[in-house]
């Protein structure tokens, strides 16, 4: 069952498996602790082959989630924008483009006008991590302006390893640091290049800046250490395009 459409959740064994099955875009299921059995196992096992992430959760919350009791033990978020797959945008990519990938990127307004930002420098495509990110919903639908809805769209449970698959796409890696690094006004940027950005407060985690090809920074003042990360990002986006670029 689906309760009314702002509140975008599916409910029910039957319908959370169908909804996974047909590709909606499914942002994260929620199981209650209780959850077993064979029918279960089945939507676990398509949560993980969509790359969806589950969590498991007090049955009291699942029923306050789903708006009713009758929830089968299984509850399912929407999100009002639709999916893409790495592999699918991969395909379809020009010769020159940028993708940009936000590593556990939290705060709804810096997902959405990061977004914006993307899409106004004619980005071919936003990846974020589900993994300690933040899902998406209408309200960065609405930081967005709705021009999240003109932009591919990717969510990922491997980071690192859909940003391994780019590289052997031709992408050069870079990773955005508030300190180290190449100015990035000075880069010889090659045709294809991801800008990664990181969590707000962490910045790139470990694992994440290893595998970049190179980090850069924004040249600042002396007595300014830092940009919000959505305004860093969109100085970044436009760097990427050079002078007199339409």
């Amino acid at each position: 069952m689906q309760k009314k459409d702002e509140d975008q959740v599916v409910w029910g064994r039957h319908e959370v498996a169908e909804a996974l099955e047909a590709g909606h875009p499914v942002q994260r299921v929620y199981f209650s602790r209780e959850a077993s059995g064979e029918h279960i196992d089945k939507i676990k096992e398509l949560a993980q082959k969509r790359g969806v992430r589950f969590d498991f959760i007090e049955v009291g919350k699942l029923g306050k989630l789903a708006g009713t009791p009758a929830h089968q033990d299984v509850v399912a978020r929407l999100s009002p924008v639709r999916l893409a797959s790495l592999e699918d945008v991969l395909a379809g990519l020009e010769d020159e483009c940028t993708i940009v990938a936000l590593d556990q990127v939290r705060h709804l307004r810096n997902v959405g006008m990061i977004a914006r930002s993307a899409a106004a420098a004619g980005a071919a495509a936003l990846l974020f991590s589900s993994r300690g990110g933040h899902p998406l919903n209408d309200e960065v639908v609405k930081a967005s302006s709705g021009t999240i809805f003109h932009l591919p769209v990717i969510q990922t449970t491997h980071f690192g390893r859909d940003l391994e698959k780019m590289q052997q796409a031709g992408f050069w890696i870079y990773g955005l640091a508030t300190a180290g690094g190449e100015d990035l006004f000075q880069v010889d940027w090659p045709k294809r290049r991801v800008l990664v950005a990181g969590n707000e407060s962490k910045g790139l985690r470990p694992s994440v800046q290893k595998a970049t090809d190179a980090l850069v920074r924004i040249p600042m003042a002396p007595e300014v250490k830092s940009l919000n990360v959505a305004v860093a990002m969109s100085v970044a986006l436009f760097a990427t395009r050079g002078p007199g670029v339409s």
